[in-house]
């Protein structure tokens, strides 16, 4: 059977490149010349996996050896080079009989049929369900299977358009709003985090002078979210409560934030992209219980519930959450991971705005041992997030709740800076001690 021209083409395409990589090896001194096929695919011009294709049928007729490695790799056998030799030896011959001038080598690869790979075959465009969860209407059936009468729903808009063309809004218009909100503030006040808020100014290792500041905003919380108070409490080292910093307390380094305008340039094309393929509320989803929106896992709300001014931080944030007013509850850890995830894949601005402008903001974990472990550049640029967050409440009048671990301060001071310390101080206040001296215990 005649071998098909096509595949013939290639294959002595392919065989000509690897012998020429191979006399570069002889010419360099170089003894087993084993060639990467990354390499031989650049040197031919040509799709590495059609490239694999073809050395794989080299390999069948004895043309070249296969070696596995990463990446993988391609031996030019003594059979191959013999080949080599004839097929240039036939394209000089044939060159110059059409010709009558000296040999030329062709130096554009022959023309691949994309029909005979299949993954260079035009594939059909894929089918993608471009409705959120989010547009399905609360009170449509098929989320309120167990209502035989859901009453009247919207088509996923948030809007009802009657027969004469005049709109309403849907029940589930409110869900909407605050859905929204809660994506753009992030730091969502769950669950385990109101459990956690239970344990209030009873705990017993919270200062007894701050039982009453603390029965004070968990109390009437809307009045000092109105005239947009702060409140830092700091750990002293001997809270028996009070865990180590662990390994895993470190700030991620997986996500490097943009730092130059090469990258920051970057940053934006790609999060532009993501907006117009539509892309930006699936990473977003993809992301929202890690990197992206911020919230706490159980392991780092448990150990936030050990100590006392953890259990208050999470007290404050239930009393406001409770009252409908917009809350974020971050980890310096939490904060740091959210910020640098945004500002390299979009939303990087709405969640600053965001946390300058929502009701209260609870800033929790605020460890100097995870600060000084940082690397400079990550100190800095979290230093620098740190000081246009309380400088936009401060600016907005509103309501900031740090807990912080260090006592004296003079530690905290220097991990943050001088300039980020009084920021803060500035939007929360001044710090004060959370943990019950070892002697008040003991009277």
């Amino acid at each position: 059977m005649a071998p098909d021209p096509h595949d013939r083409a290639l294959e002595d395409w392919v065989l000509a490149k690897v012998a020429g990589l191979d006399r570069e090896g002889l010419g360099l001194g170089l003894g087993v010349r084993e060639l990467p096929v990354p390499g031989v695919a650049e040197a031919a011009a040509m799709d590495e996996r059609v490239v694999g294709v073809v050395l794989d049928r080299l390999r069948t007729r004895g043309l070249v050896r296969a070696i596995e490695a990463e990446p993988p790799r391609v031996l030019l056998t003594p059979e191959g080079r013999r080949g080599a030799a004839a097929l240039a030896s036939a394209s000089a011959s044939a060159s110059a009989s059409a010709s009558g001038s000296a040999a030329t080598t062709t130096t554009a690869p022959p023309e691949v049929d994309a029909s005979r790979f299949v993954f260079l075959r035009p594939q059909a465009p894929e089918k993608r369900d471009w409705r959120d969860a989010d547009d399905v209407c609360d009170f449509h059936p098929s989320r309120r299977k167990s209502t035989t009468r859901p009453g009247e729903h919207c088509d996923g808009t948030g809007w009802i358009v009657d027969d004469d063309r005049q709109a309403r809004p849907c029940r589930c218009r409110p869900l909407r709003i605050q859905r929204a909100n809660d994506r753009r503030r992030g730091g969502v006040v769950t669950p385990e985090i109101r459990n956690l808020g239970l344990a209030t100014s009873l705990h017993p290792e919270l200062h007894p002078a701050l039982h009453g500041t603390l029965a004070g905003w968990t109390h009437d919380v809307d009045r000092h979210l109105d005239e947009g108070r702060g409140l830092w409490m700091t750990i002293g080292p001997w809270d028996r409560n009070a865990k180590p910093a662990r390994q895993d307390d470190e700030l991620d380094e997986a996500i490097a934030p943009p730092r130059t305008q090469e990258e920051f340039e970057t940053a934006a094309a790609r999060a532009s992209r993501l907006l117009d393929t539509d892309a930006l509320g699936a990473v977003t989803r993809s992301e929202h219980a890690a990197r992206a929106s911020g919230t706490l896992d159980f392991k780092q709300i448990e150990k936030e519930a050990s100590t006392a001014a953890g259990a208050a931080g999470a007290a404050i944030a239930r009393a406001a959450a409770i009252a409908e007013r917009s809350v974020a509850y971050y980890t310096l850890r939490s904060l740091h991971g959210s910020l640098a995830y945004l500002s390299k894949f979009g939303g990087y601005r709405e969640r600053l705005e965001a946390l300058q402008q929502c009701d209260l903001l609870v800033l929790t974990a605020l460890d100097q041992r995870i600060l000084r472990r940082a690397s400079p550049g990550q100190r800095a640029w979290l230093s620098e997030q740190l000081e246009l967050i309380a400088y936009g409440r401060y600016e907005h009048e509103r309501a900031t709740v740090i807990v912080s671990t260090g006592w004296p301060l003079d530690e905290l001071v220097e991990a943050l800076s001088p300039e980020t310390f009084h920021r803060l101080l500035c939007a929360a206040g001044e710090p004060l001690l959370a943990s019950r001296r070892p002697e008040d215990a003991r009277s």
